[in-house]
């Protein structure tokens, strides 16, 4: 992989790449390379990494509207829900801020979008704020998590495998905010755009069977998923 092609495929400049890579070579998640990167090991195979919010947003953009937008149907007038981080829960906010509900949310890009006209009461978490993933987490955003109860927590994930019944996430800290509000609500749904059936992340946060439904944008690959697997 070199800096241009990823940036080309991301939509982002080849400075913003580069800067990702720097950040992902000192946590030894990989080695850069004249004009690219390979995995910490030596091994040259194409390897997934993670990007910042800016590059990621762009990231199969039109499948996580397709996704959002489905399960954002799901929210019925008077709920509260929570919002998890992510650029897959994002796109919500354009069915969501319409509809008179109570929205709890870590995800900074959702608070960002709050405008006068926005029905939609918001509520944010504090805690300690990450700008390059646009995220607040941390002891106080667990402690305030703790204190809501939600009739939905919409989950976002880095990762699934149906088959293995595993959802995967990259993050401690972020593990256990999804894993709070799933436990405080009484519908709990995870989206994810299709690329994410193929990925692995470090830390398995829980079942796909825990899930009252998996958003994923369709067409349905072929082989056996679990009934609660639903393609938009």
């Amino acid at each position: 992989m070199d800096y241009k092609s990823i940036a080309r495929e991301l939509g982002v400049s080849e400075a913003t790449v580069r800067r990702d890579f720097e950040k992902l070579e000192a946590q030894g998640k990989l080695r850069r390379v004249q004009s690219g990167a390979m995995r910490p090991d030596g091994d040259g195979s194409d390897f997934d990494v993670e990007l910042s919010i800016r590059a990621k947003h762009n990231i199969n953009h039109d499948e996580k509207i397709a996704v959002a937008r489905a399960a954002a149907e799901e929210v019925q007038p008077g709920e509260c829900i929570f919002l998890d981080m992510g650029t897959s829960i994002a796109p919500m906010i354009s069915v969501l801020f319409s509809k008179p509900i109570r929205i709890v949310t870590c995800n900074n890009v959702v608070l960002q979008r709050v405008s006068p006209d926005t029905k939609a009461e918001v509520f944010s978490l504090g805690g300690r704020v990450v700008p390059r993933d646009q995220m607040i987490v941390g002891p106080m955003t667990e402690s305030n998590l703790e204190q809501f109860g939600f009739n939905r927590a919409f989950i976002g994930c880095m990762g699934l495998n149906p088959t293995n019944n595993i959802v995967y996430a990259t993050d401690m800290e972020c593990v256990r905010l999804k894993q709070v509000a799933m436990r405080n609500a009484e519908h709990s749904y995870l989206l994810a755009d299709s690329s994410k059936l193929s990925k692995v992340g470090l830390f398995r946060f829980a079942g796909v069977d825990l899930f009252e439904k998996v958003y994923i944008n369709g067409p349905k690959p072929d082989g056996d998923f679990p009934e609660n697997i639903v393609f938009v």
